[in-house]
């Protein structure tokens, strides 16, 4: 999911991206997969107005593709597994024109040109963390102003944020919150240093919190509906600094 300064709300839903109105759920744009993909696990829209898609299948790839849905830009992906559904998820173009890649069973982060080689890659399944076994695999990757990269690891049930060269900058390890999480998907880190974490497989109990650096549990949501990725706009009624696009 993607939001707008507009309020327009993007969303990667199965196999295309939907563009809805703000305040309505009129759809102002569309984009399908094409073949011989299967599913849409992300959309980011860039500051050049173009969108990026990622398709996953047969033939994972990044796409950018402009308001008519012709594509720009292809970037060919190495998830190293067929399995589509688990290639890749939460895909962002970043200021320089590289692209911050999660790839859940290769338990790496990779970093891909624009031509599609990869530059860097930061190892999820680390010894420190527990390695291949603690099913460390990456969901979301979002580059901090520090030059970090903050990771949700899923069913690992931790939270890494890693330095440029694939060290261990911080982690949120399960049994330092209380056990609460469960599939750490979504996560994102505020301006005020703390970070929000969603618990997708929680079905009872904590969906959504927020702990500060020390690990101390600020807020938590336990209501009836499940987070899967989520994106904090406003603090205490005020709106976070910087544009709404996570």
């Amino acid at each position: 999911m993607c939001i707008r300064d507009s309020g327009n709300i993007i969303i990667a839903w199965g196999n295309e991206v939907l563009e809805y109105r703000y305040g309505s759920h009129d759809v102002v744009w569309q984009y399908k997969v094409q073949e011989p993909n299967k599913e849409i696990s992300t959309v980011q829209r860039l500051p050049d107005g173009l969108t990026l898609v990622t398709e996953l299948g047969r033939a994972p790839r990044i796409r950018e593709v402009d308001g008519e849905g012709a594509v720009s830009r292809t970037v060919v992906l190495q998830p190293e597994t067929d399995n589509a559904h688990m290639q890749t998820r939460m895909a962002r173009k970043l200021a320089d024109g590289t692209y911050r890649v999660p790839h859940l069973l290769a338990h790496s982060v990779k970093l891909y040109r624009a031509d599609g080689t990869v530059a860097a890659s930061i190892a999820t399944d680390l010894e420190e963390l527990g390695g291949r076994k603690a099913e460390n695999w990456p969901f979301t990757a979002i580059d901090l102003p520090s030059g970090n990269v903050l990771v949700g690891c899923t069913h690992g049930n931790k939270v890494v944020e890693f330095t440029p060269e694939g060290k261990i900058a911080w982690v949120l390890r399960n049994h330092e919150v209380g056990g609460i999480i469960h599939d750490a998907c979504g996560v994102q880190r505020l301006p005020n240093g703390n970070t929000v974490v969603a618990s997708y497989q929680a079905s009872k109990g904590v969906k959504l919190f927020e702990v500060d650096r020390e690990k101390n549990i600020v807020w938590s949501y336990d209501g009836p509906n499940r987070a899967h990725h989520f994106q904090i706009l406003s603090t205490n009624g005020q709106p976070l600094p910087g544009p709404m696009l996570r």
